[in-house]
């Protein structure tokens, strides 16, 4: 199976990350606060959603197949010190390359989403934000789910192995017909 490539993708999955810390502090309602895990589970869905939509991907990091769901690896490392906790005063980042040499690199705030794509994530974050952590993974071990089927398929996750766009839109868009 040929997945899709990252080229084309709108944006990176620390940028979404951040968008979603960005847009829950400017909600006043009532909901259960973002930590690691509902973070996870946020970039998760809104790529899915995204892949089902656009046949593109939304970010080009990986998503990989953890023992508690889908994670993006680097989105995971920015946030790692809050463990269970509300994640509070803090972005992720993205390692960028300064010059040709194997050292010019350095850590930066990325750009935020474009436009269309914020208002595609407010809506995955009205649809999802009165959920917790655990709920929305709960959601994501669904059988059907991408997660699943890629833990069906390895047995093991010790290898945190990745889940391919293509099944992650695939089964994305059987859900937008089936609605």
């Amino acid at each position: 199976m040929v997945d899709i490539a990252a080229e084309g993708a709108r944006t990176t999955a620390a940028a979404v990350a951040n968008a979603f810390l960005d847009i829950q502090a400017s909600d006043n309602s009532n909901f259960p606060l973002i930590d690691q895990m509902k973070l996870q589970k946020l970039v998760f869905y809104a790529h899915a959603w995204w892949l089902a939509h656009t046949g593109s991907p939304l970010f080009g990091d990986d998503v990989e197949a953890w023992p508690w769901g889908p994670v993006v690896g680097d989105v995971y490392g920015s946030f790692k010190e809050f463990g269970r906790e509300p994640i509070r005063g803090k972005k992720a980042r993205i390692l960028v390359k300064t010059g040709d040499g194997p050292f010019n690199v350095r850590f930066e705030i990325p750009e935020p989403p474009d436009n269309d794509v914020l208002a595609f994530l407010r809506n995955v974050w009205e649809t999802h934000k009165g959920m917790t952590g655990i709920q929305l993974s709960n959601s994501t071990h669904a059988p059907g789910e991408p997660w699943t089927i890629v833990k069906e398929n390895y047995g093991s996750l010790d290898a945190k192995p990745r889940i391919p766009n293509t099944l992650i839109r695939d089964v994305f868009r059987n859900k937008l017909r089936a609605a």
